[in-house]
């Protein structure tokens, strides 16, 4: 008897072991759900925003990701038509959005104020959500637009272009859209 149980579960092992030839596999019955005539639903966690799913950028977090600067419902309140996509820029990696009245570039600097650049002290100073802002104009072929400096911290800054679409383009000035911009940057790495 224990001979013939001994060589049963040698038989078994061989089969578990070699498995059965030429078998296709398919899901185990435990991982196929079947639908219930009438499913009962589960409880889930509240919806999330995507702000609050995603923790707030770090000036350093932007200078190597620049489009996690705005988070979904800046770019609701900023009417951002077309979303943020990462471009090139000579002075490191930069994101670009579209809004109403202006096509915004932000590029940012973790470890130089560029507002107290000696290259740019000819623009006006100014303030953006209290913080120390330089603002010029600028041109580009027929469009007007403004390059926006400003300090988030000490040795630290954003700059933001923003480029109207040409003369009698709907939406507000690329002065105010660069500025709410701004705003929203600062608003969200405060």
């Amino acid at each position: 008897m224990q001979r013939l149980t001994v060589a049963f579960a040698l038989v078994l092992m061989g089969v578990v072991a070699c498995g059965v030839p030429d078998r296709q596999t398919s899901p185990t019955a435990s991982s196929v759900t079947k639908p219930t005539a009438n499913p009962t639903p589960k409880p889930t966690a509240p919806p999330t925003t995507p702000s609050t799913a995603a923790a707030k950028p770090t000036i350093a977090g932007l200078a190597d990701h620049p489009c996690q600067a705005l988070a979904h419902e800046d770019a609701v309140r900023l009417n951002v038509v077309i979303d943020g996509a990462e471009v090139p820029d000579p002075s490191g990696n930069a994101c670009q959005w579209g809004a109403p009245g202006a096509l915004v570039t932000l590029t940012a600097y973790p470890t130089t104020d560029k507002t107290r650049d000696p290259g740019v002290q000819q623009l006006t100073v100014s303030t953006i959500a209290g913080h120390r802002a330089l603002l010029g104009q600028i041109t580009h072929g027929p469009d007007t637009g403004y390059m926006i400096f400003v300090m988030t911290g000490p040795g630290q800054s954003i700059r933001l272009s923003a480029v109207g679409f040409g003369p009698g383009a709907p939406g507000p000035d690329p002065l105010t859209v660069g500025k709410n911009f701004a705003a929203a940057i600062i608003h969200r790495l405060s």
